[in-house]
């Protein structure tokens, strides 16, 4: 059935995307809950519980399991890509042969030099996201608001390792897909979430790469070199 909606929720976006592929494998487990919103939106909430076993990987203490999250709007009635931002316009991926991947840019409020989720100038996180470790899940909440009539909304959340002192530091631990589309008069129906499937890393990815070649002209920090876990 994922794989039907999948297919389903591409062609509504008219792109070219071959079948959606295998699904990845979590090295945990996540917990989607999300509902429409009465400003052109949705509220939502991510947990995910570290567990490396889940994946095949090597045992692995984190003490920090922080997020990295990927969104691409568009705009259905003319398949324009739109931003919340003008940050977020200028390092949009574009151009690539492979036009699923276009349109996609990690997900961060204006004015913030940090690309993980919710971080702040200081190093802080925001109220809004949890940082995880193996005894407690990362949350990651996302409240995305005001998007116009024939609108598309889908993200990739992706939890990550940032314990300088784990073994698997700067290692990617799982892929989450969800979106959203705006109607006629700005109805929201209910989210649509599944775990990520293969071309979702490739996204993740092209956006990370892109906010590294950035990062110098937009005073942002650069991401670390980052591998998937397993």
């Amino acid at each position: 059935m994922n794989q039907l909606r999948c297919l389903v929720a591409v062609a509504a976006a008219a792109l070219l995307l071959p079948s959606c592929g295998p699904s990845t494998t979590p090295c945990g487990t996540f917990d989607f809950t999300g509902s429409p919103h009465a400003s052109r939106g949705i509220t939502m909430s991510l947990d995910f519980d570290f567990e490396p076993a889940a994946c095949g990987a090597p045992a692995c203490t984190c003490n920090t399991v922080a997020w990295v999250q990927i969104v691409r709007i568009i705009d259905l009635q003319t398949g324009n890509f739109l931003s919340p931002n003008s940050d977020q316009t200028n390092r949009l991926v574009t151009g690539r042969s492979d036009a699923w991947l276009n349109g996609w840019a990690v997900d961060r409020v204006a004015g913030r030099v940090w690309g993980y989720y919710g971080r702040n100038n200081d190093g802080t996180f925001a109220s809004y996201v949890t940082t995880g470790t193996n005894a407690t899940d990362a949350v990651l909440g996302d409240v995305p608001s005001g998007w116009p009539d024939r609108s598309w909304f889908d993200a990739v959340s992706v939890p990550v390792c940032i314990d300088a002192a784990a073994g698997c530091n700067n290692e990617l631990t799982g892929f989450y897909y969800w979106l959203f589309t705006v109607g006629v008069g700005g109805a929201v129906g209910d989210p649509f979430d599944m775990t990520a499937v293969e071309w979702h890393r490739d996204a993740v990815d092209e956006s990370v790469e892109e906010w590294n070649a950035d990062a110098p002209g937009l005073d942002k920090n650069s991401f670390p070199a980052f591998t998937r876990m397993p």
